[in-house]
């Protein structure tokens, strides 16, 4: 519990069986409530007490007997890239207050189990055919409240490097991230027989240029969405689900193939010269 406080963080922790809240905040702005895991609390995942402008960004409120995370006569409070998942009610809103629940596209909003909306479409207006993982109608919080861009499956956050990121949209379950330098790796669970996808965000300084998704080892088709820029890549795919091997690999552009090409023969060549046998020039000091 944060009382009349700011500028602290709540990060990573797990929070299990609560009494009451997992973490509740009163009369405090500017905190940043980051990663943490609250699973059933006897009342809230996580309350707000008239408190502001605070950040709540990819935690898991999983079967929380009451809310979530409820807010009390809070506003200006930025909420996205969470998982609500089996909560009695995944958030409720009390006493007007008035929040921000997505970050916008294509960053996109939260993961909300009880969310019955379709994903046939994608863009800012989700109005271009073709899905993105976020879903093509808003999520009703109550009140003026609601998730503009809500999540179609679990936001996941993966450390790559010490500077960068890799994030993913699934509706399997992911498991051993790996990043080896240029390839990305990860494990993918659910129930035989269904249909998965994941969306995934690459940021163009960890790995750039095309790329190709295996899944066990057989390339799949994947379509890199239009939101992708100059800093970020953002693939989606689909596949079967069981447990698969999933493999992001990018491929050499034309320049860089050429370059090695030319490197390549530029080794050969002076390799070659050095193995010629040079000639031994005439002894002009002989005489016939």
């Amino acid at each position: 519990q944060v009382g009349w406080s700011s500028g602290n963080k709540i990060v990573e922790n797990a929070l299990s069986f609560n009494n009451e809240a997992g973490i509740r905040l009163d009369a405090s702005s500017n905190n940043n409530i980051i990663g943490n895991t609250i699973t059933s609390s006897n009342r809230d995942g996580i309350v707000l007490f008239g408190s502001e402008t605070n950040t709540i960004v990819c935690n898991e409120l999983i079967q929380n007997k009451w809310d979530g995370i409820a807010v009390w006569y809070s506003n200006g409070n930025v909420i996205y890239h969470n998982n609500f998942q089996d909560n009695t009610k995944q958030a409720g809103i009390y006493s007007g207050s008035i929040n921000i629940w997505d970050d916008g596209y294509p960053s996109g909003g939260n993961y909300w189990i009880d969310y019955t909306g379709t994903d046939a479409n994608s863009g800012p207006y989700q109005n271009e055919t073709g899905s993105d993982g976020i879903g093509d109608t808003p999520y009703i919080i109550g009140g003026n409240n609601q998730d503009h861009y809500p999540l179609m499956g679990m936001f996941s956050d993966f450390k790559a490097t010490s500077e960068h990121h890799v994030q993913t949209i699934c509706n399997s379950s992911i498991s051993d991230f790996q990043f080896g330098g240029a390839a990305i790796g990860f494990n993918v669970s659910g129930e035989n027989g269904t249909t998965s996808f994941c969306r995934i965000c690459i940021p163009t300084a960890l790995t750039n240029g095309t790329y190709k998704v295996f899944v066990n080892g057989t390339e799949v088709p994947h379509t890199l969405l239009p939101c992708s820029n100059n800093t970020h890549s953002y693939l989606y795919f689909t596949y079967n689900h069981s447990t698969h091997k999933v493999e992001i690999v990018p491929e050499f552009s034309l320049w860089t193939s050429m370059l090695i090409i030319l490197i390549v023969l530029t080794v050969a060549i002076a390799i070659y010269k050095l193995r010629i046998p040079k000639r031994r020039a005439p002894d002009s000091t002989k005489t016939m």
